[in-house]
């Protein structure tokens, strides 16, 4: 079931679904422990898809922002772009995940460390220089799961061997930054993998191009204990990824991952009875996948993943930020369909609890921006500066040129316009205080939302026992968790006879338009076909 809350052009989401350790830990625990606790929860919001200077693709962008600018900027302080402008929010955020590339993290930290065996490579240099072309050798690596000799030795290991210098620091950045009941940070980067279309079809049998689908996934820890390295494409597949966690994160780590981008995965992401390489699932992969994956990230940059109008489970509101054309017969890659979008998915979950045991799709919802300009949180509309450095950073750039179009501005630059992008969506929590542990449980059990920018705030209990005037009730949010569930909640041991109950309540942003209404959609399968019904619950 999902919620939504539109005021003219902006959505909101949320779900309600039938080891290293640094100094001072003591004294962290201490703070995080003095901060008050709301058993009601307060809603926070923050980003858990930001890149900066650390991720290769966006140091080549020419972004000169560090972790250091971009934990400054969330909390309110102004910082430079490329090309000179300055950017600064309306409004702190409250908590952020910094997730650069883990696949570049050795490769950043050889070629931009004097004196280091790859430092005066052609490759390195071309880096140095903002020059595109090296970004696109390297990004054809991933894919292709070999890193690049000239820069990482014969064997890669040199990139292995470099990439715990820089995850040390992503590391030491966030504990220098985490202020336990004012701004969390949270641990975590960005697993990048793209899978060769050309390498099977999809679940209905269709052929696949050569384009690759985007299998990108946030991995988010709990704690200050985590891993000694990261686990990147280079590695492995998504599910080997989880694998590794769930080997790799024990005691007091605690992880999760978060897929994005699904209107760009061309459907692998929930295909039927297929892993992201095509091969077949198996029980351990659904049951790992339902641990360690709670979340999906619905909205960002590159579009809403939510629904797309025309296409499968779909209303006349799925027309909101489709930023991929739809499929047409017979062609699934650089298109949406079914299979791309969220609200098809977790009704399909349904389905395959019914066959397996275990639904891998029971998400709760999550938005961010995935920006490259090491700007958290930077999604107003009035005030848009571009994501990606270089590739953006004039109006030009962002309205002079059809989407995903490469130019050349004369000065050895390329511009990518892209006119069907966004400035992004917020991650929201509700939470008992603004710490670590607090703000990864919300996460972990779901109680989360996601705006396409704004700050509304959303709540939504289920139950088979609220009364039937509890909307009008002072003590509402008290009785919603006392007799309920909050969003993400399961609703369990249906009374005979007895339909539940649910209750939604929304505020607005004050510095954002009015509410224009809330809705609710409902997806159930019916003779092994996907359904879904809108109902409009709230109309202004």
């Amino acid at each position: 079931m999902l919620v939504r809350v539109t005021s003219s052009a902006i959505v909101l989401l949320s779900a309600l679904l039938l080891p290293l350790r640094f100094t001072h830990a003591a004294d962290v625990s201490a703070a995080e422990a003095a901060v008050p606790s709301d058993p009601l929860k307060q809603a926070y919001f923050g980003e858990l898809h930001l890149h900066t200077s650390y991720s290769l693709d966006s140091f080549i962008f020419g972004n000169p922002n560090t972790p250091d600018e971009a934990y400054k900027f969330a909390q309110g302080q102004p910082v430079t772009l490329y090309g000179g402008e300055t950017k600064q929010l309306k409004h702190p955020l409250d908590f952020v995940a910094i997730t650069d590339h883990a696949e570049f993290l050795g490769e950043e930290v050889l070629c931009t460390t004097p004196g280091s065996s790859a430092y005066n490579t052609d490759s390195c240099k071309g880096m140095r220089a903002f020059n595109l072309k090296e970004f696109a050798t390297i990004a054809n690596s991933v894919t292709a799961r070999k890193r690049v000799p000239e820069i990482c030795g014969p064997d890669g290991q040199a990139c292995v061997t470099a990439v715990k210098d820089l995850w040390r620091k992503v590391q030491e950045n966030a504990a220098r930054y985490y202020k336990p009941g004012k701004f969390t940070t949270l641990i975590g980067y960005e697993y990048s993998i793209n899978i060769p279309g050309s390498q099977f079809g999809d679940s209905k049998g269709r052929a696949a191009s050569t384009v690759p689908g985007m299998l990108h996934r946030n991995v988010i820890f709990g704690s200050d204990s985590v891993p000694d390295t990261v686990f990147s494409a280079y590695e492995g597949t998504g599910e080997e990824l989880q694998k590794w966690l769930e080997e790799k994160c024990t005691g007091p780590c605690k992880v999760l991952t978060i897929p994005h981008n699904s209107n760009y995965s061309y459907g692998r992401f929930f295909w039927d009875g297929k892993n992201s390489d095509g091969t077949p699932w198996t029980k351990d992969i659904l049951d790992r996948r339902a641990r360690i994956e709670p979340l999906v990230e619905i909205f960002q940059i590159k579009g809403s993943s939510e629904c797309m109008a025309g296409i499968g489970l779909a209303d006349e509101e799925c027309g909101f930020e489709n930023a991929v054309p739809p499929c047409p017969p017979g062609q699934m890659d650089q298109c949406g369909s079914a299979d791309s979008f969220v609200r098809d998915a977790v009704v399909h979950g349904l389905a395959v609890e019914e066959k397996w045991g275990v639904n891998p799709m029971k998400y709760g919802f999550i938005a961010s921006t995935d920006n490259h300009d090491g700007t958290p949180g930077a999604t107003e509309e009035n005030d848009f500066k571009g994501h990606l450095g270089q590739q953006d950073n004039t109006p030009e750039k962002r309205l002079g040129i059809r989407p995903g179009q490469d130019v050349d501005d004369g000065h050895g630059e390329r511009g990518s316009a892209f006119l069907n992008f966004n400035p992004g969506g917020l991650a929201a929590v509700w939470a008992e205080k603004n710490t670590r542990e607090a703000v990864w449980s919300a996460l972990h059990r779901k109680e989360t939302y996601g705006t396409s920018g704004t700050r509304i705030r959303v709540r939504f209990f289920g139950s088979f026992d609220y009364p039937a005037d509890l909307h009008k009730s002072p003590d509402l949010v008290k009785i919603g968790y006392a007799k309920g569930v909050p969003m993400g909640g399961d609703l369990r041991s249906a009374p005979a006879g007895k339909a539940p109950r649910f209750v939604v309540w929304a505020t607005r942003d004050p510095d954002s338009a009015p509410l224009q209404k809330i809705q609710i959609v409902k997806g159930w399968i019916e003779n092994g076909k996907r359904m879904a019904k809108v109902y409009d619950v709230v109309c202004s």
